[in-house]
C-alpha cells in the first residue's frame, strides 16, 4: 500500500513538473493534458472501471466538462462586466443585475453538478459514485501538494551562473 502511494505521488510530481514545465502552445490547446490524462487513468484506477463504464463515463463526463467551460465562460464574462464597472466608479444600481446573473449562473453550476452526479446511477455502482467525490478531493489535494512542493524545490535550487 506504501509503496502505490510513493508511485503515485512520484507520477503526479513528473507529471505535474512536466505539465508545468511545458513551454506555452499554440492557442486553444490546453497547457495541462499531461495532468488531465493522467488524472482519467487514475480515476479509472480508483473507481475499477470496466472498459464499457470507461467509455460511457468519460463520454458523460466530456460533455458535462463542456457544459461546465461554457457556464464558466459566462459568469468570466459578467465578472469582467463588474470589473469595468467598478473601474468607472457606476452607480449601485448598475451592479444589481450583474449581481443576479452571477447568483443564477452559480446556481446553474451547481444543479450542473448535482445533475450531471445523478446521471451516473446509470453507469457506476453507489460505491463507485462515492469513491469518484473522494476522488476529487484527493486529487485536487495532490495536485496542489505536488505544485506546492516543485515551487519550493524551485525556490531552493541554486541558480546557475551564466559565462
Amino acid at each position: 500500500m506504501m509503496r502505490t502511494s510513493l508511485v503515485n505521488a512520484a507520477l503526479l510530481l513528473l507529471t505535474a513538473a512536466a505539465a508545468i514545465g511545458q513551454p506555452m502552445r499554440e492557442p486553444g490547446s490546453r497547457p495541462y493534458e499531461r495532468v488531465e490524462q493522467w488524472k482519467k487513468l487514475r480515476m479509472i484506477e480508483m473507481l475499477d472501471l470496466t472498459e464499457e463504464q470507461s467509455i460511457r463515463f468519460f463520454a458523460r463526463l466530456n460533455e458535462h466538462e463542456n457544459q461546465k467551460r461554457a457556464l464558466v465562460r459566462k459568469k468570466g464574462d459578467a465578472l469582467d462586466r463588474i470589473d469595468r464597472l467598478v473601474r468607472i466608479e457606476a452607480a449601485d444600481e448598475d451592479f444589481g443585475e450583474v449581481f443576479a446573473e452571477i447568483r443564477s449562473l452559480n446556481g446553474d453550476l451547481v444543479r450542473l453538478e448535482d445533475d450531471f452526479f445523478e446521471s451516473l446511477q446509470d453507469i457506476l455502482t453507489t460505491e463507485q459514485r462515492g469513491k469518484l467525490l473522494l476522488f476529487e478531493r484527493h486529487f485536487d489535494r495532490q495536485l496542489r501538494n505536488a505544485v506546492r512542493e516543485l515551487r519550493r524545490r524551485r525556490e531552493n535550487m541554486p541558480e546557475m551562473e551564466s559565462p
